[in-house]
Formats: C-alpha cells, sequence, structure tokens
C-alpha cells in the first residue's frame, strides 16, 4: 500500500493538470471610466483562456481610470504570458478589435518595470502585422483602428525609455535594426498609403525618429540617409505631399531642425510660409504683440491683461523706474503661441530655427543690435480644463529680466546665472502658490536642504527640482525677508559687473544662509494647499509622446477608441 498510494496519488494529480480550464465569466464593463478593480483577476483569466476582446477592452480602461501599477508580480506574469499566446496567433486584417486592443495593451502596460523586460517577446508578433498592412492597406474603420495603434505602440514605448539608461533592456529591443528594417520596409511600401490618405507612412517616419534618439550617432545619421531615401523616392510619384510627410513626420520629431532641412534635406523638406502657420496677430500694447495659431479674441485679451498686470508686479518688485539697461534694443516682445506642443514642435524649429525638446522658450537675440526682435515662444495648455497659456507668465519674465535688469544677452554673465533667471520668472508668475516648491521642502530630508551659496552656483545641468523650485525658495525668501537685498543684486548685472555680482552673491550667502533655513523650516511646516484637480484620471501618457497631425480624423477619441 505504501508503494500504491504514490503512484495513486501521481496518476490523479496528472490527471487534474491536463484537465481543461474552466471558462471564466464574462467582465462587465458596463462604464469605460469605472472599471472595477475587483474584475481585474476576471479579466486576466478571460485573456488566458475566455473572451478576450472583452479582457483587452477591460484592461485597456484599467489603464486609463485604475491603476496597473497594482498588478502583482504573478498577474504581470500572467498577463505576459496571455499577450504571448494572443500575440502567436494575431490576425489585425481578420481581426482588428483584437489587434487594436493588443497593441494598446502593450504601450500602456510594457513601460512598467515590471514588463520592460519582456515587451522584446512581443515585437516578433507587432512586426507580423505590420508586415501584412505592407500588402494590403486598410479595408475598413477597424482596420484603421488596429494599423493606427500598431504603429504607436513602439513610437510610445520609445518616448518611455529616451531618458533610461542605455542598458534598459526595453530601450535595446527598441533600438534593434531588425524594428528598423521593419519599420522602413512598411514605410516605402504601397499599404502605406491609401485613397489619398499617407497617415500610415507619416506615423511609420515618426516611430523612426523616435528610434534615431535612441541611437549612437553613427546608426542616427544611417537612420537619416534611410529614410530620406524612401522620402526621395516617394517625392519622385508625390511630389509636395511626399515632402510634408518626410518633415512632419520624422525630420521635426528627430529634433533635425531648421538648418537640416534646408541644407541636407532641402529637396524634400517643406517650410511653410509664417503666416500660413500664425495667421493672427494682436497688439497688446506698443511693446508686446501676440501672434498665434488659434486664439479667440477673448483668450487674446485674457493673455495681454496677465502679462501687463505681471509686468507692474515686476517692476515694483525689483525698483527698475521702467528703464531698460544700457545698449538694450528689445524695444518691444513677440510673443509666439502655437495650440499645441505639437504644433510647436513642428513649426518652431521650421519658422524660427530653435530647439523645441522643451517646454517653450525665450531668444533674447542680440540685445545691442539695432532692431533685433526678442521671442518668446509658448502654447496652449491644451490638457488643461481652463484655457491657458503654458509658461506665459514664467516666459515673459525672461523677457523683462533681459530688458530691464541684465546687461547683454543671454549667456553674457559667465555663470550664476540660473538659480536668478529661472527662480525670478517662477516667483513672479507664481507668487506664494508653488505649491510643488513646498512639496519638494517636505518630502526632503531637512539635512538635504540646499543652502544659498549651493543654489546660487546652479546650472542648468542639476536637474529640474534644483533648477526652479529651489530657486524659486531663494528668490521667494529674498524678496519677503529682505527686498533690498534683492534689489542690490541687480545693480552689478544693470552695470555689466560680473565680479561684483559675484561678491554680492557670496555676502547675500554668508549674512543669510541661517535666516533662509529658519524661513524654510517654518514654510515646510506649513499645511500643503489642495491640488487643484487632484483626481489622477485618466492615467495619461506622457503628453509630449505623440503628434496631433499624425492622426487621422477619422479615428475619432470615444468610448472603445479612448487613448490620452
Amino acid at each position: 500500500m505504501r508503494l500504491l498510494l504514490p503512484l495513486a496519488l501521481t496518476g490523479l494529480l496528472g490527471a487534474c493538470a491536463s484537465a481543461p480550464h474552466p471558462t471564466p465569466a464574462p467582465i462587465n464593463l458596463s462604464n469605460w471610466q469605472q472599471p472595477d478593480p475587483q474584475q481585474l483577476p476576471l479579466a486576466l483569466d478571460n485573456l488566458s483562456h475566455g473572451n478576450p476582446e472583452q479582457a483587452l477592452d477591460y484592461l485597456r480602461a484599467f489603464s486609463y481610470f485604475g491603476d496597473p501599477d497594482t498588478l502583482s508580480e504573478p498577474q504581470q506574469a500572467q498577463l505576459h504570458q496571455a499577450m504571448l499566446t494572443r500575440g502567436e496567433t494575431l490576425d489585425a486584417l481578420n481581426q482588428p478589435r483584437l489587434a487594436e486592443q493588443w497593441a494598446v495593451t502593450l504601450y500602456r502596460y510594457y513601460g512598467q518595470e515590471g514588463l520592460q523586460d519582456k515587451a522584446v517577446e512581443l515585437l516578433p508578433a507587432l512586426t507580423r502585422q505590420l508586415e501584412r498592412f505592407a500588402q494590403q492597406s486598410p479595408q475598413s474603420l477597424a482596420q484603421e483602428y488596429a494599423l493606427w495603434e500598431l504603429l504607436r505602440a513602439p513610437g510610445l514605448l520609445m518616448h518611455k525609455v529616451r531618458r533610461k539608461d542605455e542598458d534598459n533592456p526595453l530601450r535595446q529591443a527598441l533600438s534593434a535594426q531588425s524594428l528598423a528594417s521593419v519599420m522602413k520596409t512598411y514605410a516605402s511600401s504601397a499599404g502605406a498609403q491609401y485613397d489619398g490618405q499617407d497617415w500610415p507612412q507619416q506615423n511609420a517616419y515618426w516611430v523612426l525618429a523616435h528610434q534615431r534618439l535612441l541611437l549612437d550617432e553613427e546608426a542616427a545619421t544611417a537612420q537619416d540617409d534611410a529614410v530620406a531615401e524612401i522620402a526621395r523616392s516617394d517625392l519622385a510619384n508625390r511630389g509636395d505631399a511626399a515632402k510634408e510627410a518626410f518633415t512632419l513626420g520624422y525630420l521635426v520629431n528627430a529634433f533635425l531642425g531648421q538648418e537640416a532641412c534646408k541644407e541636407t534635406y532641402g529637396d524634400i523638406c517643406a517650410i511653410p510660409e509664417p503666416d500660413a502657420v500664425l495667421p493672427i496677430t494682436h497688439a497688446c500694447t506698443d511693446r508686446l504683440v501676440i501672434r498665434t495659431q488659434d486664439l479667440s479674441p477673448e483668450e487674446l485679451a485674457i493673455s495681454c491683461e496677465r502679462l501687463t498686470s505681471q509686468e507692474d508686479h515686476f517692476h515694483s518688485l525689483l525698483s527698475t523706474g521702467m528703464n531698460p539697461v544700457v545698449n538694450d534694443h528689445n524695444t518691444a516682445l513677440e510673443v509666439v503661441v502655437f495650440k499645441n506642443w505639437s504644433q510647436y514642435n513642428a513649426y518652431g524649429q521650421l519658422l524660427f530655427d530653435i530647439g523645441t525638446d522643451n517646454g517653450g522658450m525665450y531668444i533674447e537675440g542680440i540685445p545691442q543690435a539695432e532692431g533685433n526682435q526678442a521671442r518668446f515662444f509658448a502654447f496652449r495648455g491644451w490638457w488643461l480644463p481652463e484655457y491657458n497659456v503654458w509658461n506665459l507668465n514664467h516666459e515673459y519674465v525672461h523677457y523683462l529680466d533681459g530688458r530691464y535688469i541684465k546687461y547683454g544677452g543671454f549667456g553674457h554673465f559667465p555663470g550664476q546665472m540660473v538659480w536668478w533667471a529661472e527662480g525670478l520668472a517662477e516667483y513672479i508668475s507664481k507668487g506664494e502658490d508653488n505649491r510643488q516648491a513646498q512639496k519638494l521642502l517636505k518630502d526632503t530630508e531637512q539635512e538635504e536642504w540646499l543652502d544659498l551659496e549651493t543654489i546660487f552656483a546652479t546650472e542648468y545641468s542639476d536637474g529640474l527640482d534644483r533648477t526652479y523650485r529651489w530657486s524659486y525658495m531663494a528668490v521667494r525668501y529674498l524678496s519677503e525677508q529682505d527686498p533690498e537685498q534683492l534689489r542690490a543684486i541687480t545693480h552689478p548685472l544693470k552695470g555689466d559687473y560680473a565680479e561684483g555680482y559675484a561678491e554680492a552673491l557670496a555676502s547675500t550667502a554668508a549674512a543669510h544662509q541661517a535666516g533662509f533655513q529658519k524661513w524654510l523650516v517654518q514654510w515646510a511646516e506649513t499645511p500643503l494647499p489642495e491640488e487643484a484637480n487632484a483626481s489622477p484620471y485618466p492615467r495619461k501618457l506622457n503628453r509630449y509622446g505623440y503628434r496631433d497631425y499624425l492622426r487621422p480624423p477619422q479615428l475619432a477619441n470615444t468610448e472603445g477608441h479612448l487613448h490620452f
């Protein structure tokens, strides 16, 4: 009996292991904006053994209105195995809805740390679908949705890992030449254009541009040459349409800029007329003009009021007497406002030859030159519930600072200017309402708080917190506790006296460090104000990841096809 019992038990266990998995119950997703977190295990079971479309619908909704970070390691493993299994038989032409949701799940979940190293196993399934679409363009709206998301998936993941270390497994997988080869083959295929539309080709260019940002210089140059060859071949058939596809799809998203457009790719690059992009010009005053794509008369009036009221605060705080510094000919400022970051990225480069890998910028030019035109570039905060031009007030302070405080142009003084420029712009534009800075202070151990001497030595390479938030704290402290000393710091700046400026900072740091520390303690103990619109939903991808003009208009952001 002692021998038979284990054998019988082993046979019983084997029979259980080979038994079919019971079909899970259906998922109830009655409201896409309220996916029940308790149904997550059920959704994963359905993806593995039941209704995969229902499961992927739920996972998509959960990625926007739930918390994907709550997936345990076993659940992540279950998700990945099911995605692998479904990917092996995926057929976007015959199962477009399943392919669409599978692709969305790929880019919504595999950017997470626990799944990044597994994404490489799914890329062959994705590229197989693109190879099929290269042979047959979409024949239905459902296929268009599937193709669009299959194209977006690698690009959005590339954007996710762009600033990761080179040894990041997902970054390495997305940098592979095998993926680049598939994307270039697709971009040059007949299937990338259909019925007078070339959005698939432009999206493929966009993916290749994102991949370029992950490559070393030699590989990036080779990528440029290969994509340009595709565009030149397209030019023979489509003329200006091919130029626009290359320019907006690849060149501006690779941040190659106006110089490359004119000199290296002049035959395949298109630069529009400025008035076609910025048709509206509005004068707030004789010293302040706004050029824009789409601001309404009411929005223009709001913007003017915000800027001019802030100007009064600036002059009062720093006692400028509204007297510009010597040899400054920036008598008027041109404010250029784009409808969103996508438009800023494209036309900031093409029309104004500026770098756009940022959230807006001020270009002072050469203020000593007669006729010099200072400009700052901004864009509508299209993700915000109320009208707002992102960084409008912050960037305007840079103009006022250059016009009335600092002698010379940007970079004229040899150092210790970052804290002044960015701290002053943050303080003037935000006043006492800077929740991010206060939260940073509260979240930082007191022994790690920065002293004034360290803040005064800040460089842009020191990171956003030090550049903007700690600099804000230093300027705010001085404006509240010793405004005369704050004004004294401006005297050597106006007089082009770099040594005197350095001396003023050294004496300020020595005299005020104890007071600054005490002020920080008091502010850290002050209750943090409630965050406006504190709801984290929907959970959005980085708002600079995709481009508005790449989405074909027929692919609406509707329930069942949500994208944020």
